[in-house]
């Protein structure tokens, strides 16, 4: 009888130990949780910030990418690309995305400077289209040139520097239809417009909305 007691005695603090050594294995397993979550949080919050500065970075190489091939047309031309769309395509289908629409049909129909280089960074955030297909395009779908969050770069010839336009955008979290209105820019230590001769292209940023402090554009502004 004593042994057998002497047995469980053994038993129950051999398993009392156990216990003790799985608890104290839990406490180690949950303090690495912890550190780990601690350490993807600030990974996170870093990563977040580098791609949003690839982000940006990529909107102004698409938009030196688009400036390039107004270069070309106007050297065929002899004007930039028009902020409206040609008379002889009818009526807009609506009053939005208008600079931009009007750019990409200036510059990607079939034979025109941006023909095929821009087919990655076409949207159409307004969703319209032409009664009939504009000469050079294979549908009368009026798509825009976007940036890297999916949204029109808003652009203006410098006849239309006066002209504010609506733009739709796609907000980047939700995803929800923004429409703000997008204005050329003017120098505030001079009260000229930026590139005076020339176009304006402008990025609504990581936000989607036009007139924000992140705002990208195709020229430097004065601080």
């Amino acid at each position: 009888m004593q042994r057998k007691i002497e047995a469980h005695r053994q038993v129950v603090e051999l398993a009392w130990r156990s216990a003790r050594r799985a608890g104290f294995t839990l406490i180690e397993l949950l303090a690495v949780i912890v550190i780990l979550g601690i350490l993807s949080y600030f990974l996170f919050t870093n990563l977040t910030g580098v791609l949003g500065q690839v982000d940006v970075s990529v909107s102004k190489v698409t938009a030196q990418h688009i400036s390039l091939a107004l270069g070309e047309l106007t050297d065929d031309t002899g004007d930039f690309a028009p902020s409206a769309l040609p008379v002889e395509l009818g009526t807009p289908p609506n009053m939005e995305n208008l600079g931009a629409e009007a750019l990409y049909v200036a510059l990607c129909a079939d034979g025109k400077p941006g023909f095929g280089k821009f087919d990655d960074h076409l949207g159409n955030t307004d969703d319209d289209a032409l009664g009939r297909k504009a000469p050079g395009f294979e549908v009368a779908t009026l798509f825009e040139i976007c940036d890297q969050w999916g949204n029109p770069f808003a652009y203006f010839h410098w006849r239309d520097y006066g002209r504010e336009d609506k733009y739709a955008t796609l907000q980047p979290d939700s995803g929800e239809r923004l429409v703000s209105g997008a204005r050329a820019q003017k120098n505030p230590e001079t009260g000229n417009y930026f590139e005076p001769r020339g176009f304006q292209l402008i990025s609504a940023g990581a936000d989607g909305e036009f007139g924000t402090d992140d705002d990208i554009f195709n020229f430097k502004r004065a601080k």
